[in-house]
């Protein structure tokens, strides 16, 4: 990613940049050290507001390639004509659905920065991570392609343990990864999830 920045100019560094938010230069830092993203991949952004992400996946993909964003909270539209936003809740939606209206076999990566608004009430924050990571795990069984990637925010939790058997379960690999945008104070953490070991669930 360069050299080092503090942490509290990320903020100002995204606004002179154009990114939406500063989460751009979380993913930007794991993109330029594992590259789980190509030019012309299918790739869908989970809770995607306000939309940094889909920035930086859009220039990597390039016209040959494709971003689906999808938040419960509506965008601002991108210039960029390979991007496209669902505004849905994951809880609610049927991934295939997705895939057939814009025709895509299946994903070739599923980014994930959704978070829970969290209560500092311990018990209320463990099950709404987990509500919505068994809401992002049924979608990559469903949308992502064997042998795709992922990379995945959590918390560091009660559940975290659980969650990070489960995905390397599901990956051939995986990595826990702490970006130095991610602010010093958040538990915040990602997982970069290589190779899916089994073919989505076919559906009828």
């Amino acid at each position: 990613m360069g050299k080092f920045i503090p942490k509290d100019t990320f903020f100002k560094k995204a606004k002179q940049d154009g990114y939406r938010a500063r989460s751009a230069y979380k993913l930007k830092e794991a993109l330029d050290k594992f590259h789980i993203i190509k030019k012309g991949d299918k790739v869908l952004d989970i809770g995607c507001a306000p939309g940094s992400f889909m920035q930086v996946i859009s220039n990597i993909v390039g016209q040959e390639g494709k971003v689906i964003g999808i938040d419960i909270l509506p965008l601002k539209p991108f210039s960029a004509n390979n991007t496209i936003t669902v505004t849905c809740d994951i809880r609610n939606i049927n991934i295939k659905d997705i895939l057939d209206e814009h025709a895509i076999g299946h994903f070739d990566v599923i980014t994930c920065d959704i978070a829970p608004n969290l209560t500092g009430i311990r018990e209320a924050d463990n099950k709404n991570v987990e509500e919505l990571y068994h809401a992002v795990n049924d979608i990559m069984l469903d949308g992502l392609k064997k042998g795709g990637n992922a990379f995945l925010k959590l918390f560091f939790s009660d559940v975290f343990s659980d969650i990070n058997k489960n995905m390397k379960g599901l990956f051939k690999k995986v990595t826990v990864f702490k970006p130095i945008a991610s602010r010093s104070a958040s538990s915040e953490i990602y997982l970069v999830c290589f190779d899916k070991k089994n073919s989505p669930v076919q559906q009828d």
